[in-house]
């Protein structure tokens, strides 16, 4: 790809709209996540108290919370980087050339 501004061939993506999508929706995803995985952390525990009694109780949970605020951080993450990119793709400039600094999209109209 060559830059249309000055002509060099060092241009590269920004992906600004996918990486704040994803910072986004990963912190969203594991509190949501975590949150939803209370109730999670109730069937945990009771089946944690029943193969390891009390201390299974906590254990079990802790890993019901802890499990569902990591599925959850991952799955909003990833969805956070697909709605980035497509702020990338049609509201922001997606391209930079690394020489002049200038960005811009393609196609670029004058």
């Amino acid at each position: 790809m060559e830059c249309p501004f000055c002509g060099s061939e060092s241009v590269v993506e920004r992906r600004v709209g996918r990486r704040v999508g994803g910072a986004l929706g990963t912190a969203a995803g594991a509190v949501a996540g975590g949150s939803a995985a209370l109730t999670g952390a109730e069937a945990g525990a009771a089946l944690g108290s029943i193969l390891a009694g009390p201390l299974g109780t906590a254990a079990g949970g802790l890993a019901g919370v802890v499990l569902g605020g990591l599925l959850g951080a991952v799955v909003g993450g990833r969805a956070g980087e697909e709605a980035g990119a497509i702020v990338d793709d049609r509201i922001l400039d997606p391209f930079v050339c690394e020489d002049c600094g200038r960005s811009f999209r393609l196609p670029i109209c004058k």
